[in-house]
């Protein structure tokens, strides 16, 4: 009698007790905030892609016994040229240009350390992106010179971008080291691209359907990770073809009036290396990205520092 009064009692339990407390540890959302700046190198330079600020949501899924990721994301990038001051239109080695946009993005995992994204987003370019105005209110704020030249900036122009990427895990020995090669494709009005780079990744870190590396870190089921956290650095060198770049040469539908425009550099080649540690609900990420010429007149090279923050919800 005991026993089945014991056993009806687990019962009533197992059916009574709420998902997420049979589940603590399971976090199925991840809400992150990301910035970019070339200030945060301490260069005193503020120039070509200046400013990035992201907002995202991920959430974690199942397709096929596999995982996915479902990502959204609402984002405003800024571009100036080198010189604040405008003395003449040739001053303007690279278009001012403001970009606002919001993503869906789709990653699949497979049992082979295989993964494949997919994205499809509308951005908006010029005046209506609301560049002009973040930047000088933030100049206003830190005590920088404002650029002059916003009145050149590329023209408002709607764009629709797709893209797709696939990477595998190529090399991994013992946990502590892998490397990752990376082929990406964009196509739209806004941007249409294509990148091949690898990874090297160094320290404690999970496999790829379980990595911060990939934002992967939500489950839509309960999973048994290798370790409690991940601590690792990667270097990603990256060569890149660019067969449009909207932020240098306006909207590829609609270029409007009063622009300054430039030319697309064909062949870039960008470097990242970063740090992450991912534990809990937590993620931080430290990154140095360098950049060659976007834009053909552009003077020099680019580089800029990224920041991010990611905390995840049952």
């Amino acid at each position: 009698m005991l026993k089945r009064l014991l056993t009806y009692i687990c019962v009533c339990y197992t059916w009574l007790t709420p998902a997420h407390a049979q589940n603590a540890g399971l976090f199925r959302k991840e809400l992150s905030f990301t910035t970019e700046n070339d200030a945060y190198l301490f260069q005193k330079k503020d120039a070509y892609y200046t400013n990035g600020v992201f907002l995202g949501l991920t959430k974690a899924g199942v397709y096929n016994g596999g995982k996915l990721i479902h990502s959204y994301q609402a984002g405003q990038m800024i571009y100036t040229p080198l010189s604040r001051k405008v003395g003449v239109l040739e001053d303007i080695d690279r278009p001012y240009c403001g970009l606002l946009f919001i993503k869906y993005g789709q990653t699949r995992f497979h049992k082979n350390e295989s993964l494949f994204q997919y994205s499809a987003g509308i951005s908006e370019l010029g005046p209506a992106s609301l560049g002009e105005g973040l930047q000088n209110s933030y100049h206003k704020l830190l005590g920088y010179s404002r650029f002059n030249g916003w009145q050149y900036q590329v023209q408002n122009a709607l764009g629709v971008d797709l893209g797709a990427a696939y990477a595998r895990t190529l090399l991994e020995d013992s946990a502590w080291i892998k490397i990752i090669p990376k082929a990406q494709v964009n196509l739209g009005t806004t941007f249409t691209n294509a990148s091949l780079g690898i990874y090297t990744v160094l320290g404690s870190f999970e496999k790829n359907g379980n990595s911060a590396l990939w934002n992967a870190r939500v489950q839509a089921v309960q999973t048994v990770n290798r370790r409690k956290y991940e601590l690792f650095v990667y270097w990603c060198p990256q060569v890149i073809w660019q067969g449009y770049n909207g932020t240098i040469e306006g909207g590829l539908l609609n270029k409007g009036n009063g622009a300054v425009l430039g030319n697309t550099e064909r062949w870039m080649f960008q470097q990242t290396i970063g740090l992450c540690y991912a534990g809990g609900r937590w993620t931080t990420h430290a990154s140095w990205v360098y950049q060659t010429r976007e834009a053909v007149t552009q003077i020099r090279a680019q580089q800029y520092g990224s920041l991010s923050l990611s905390y995840r919800l049952h």
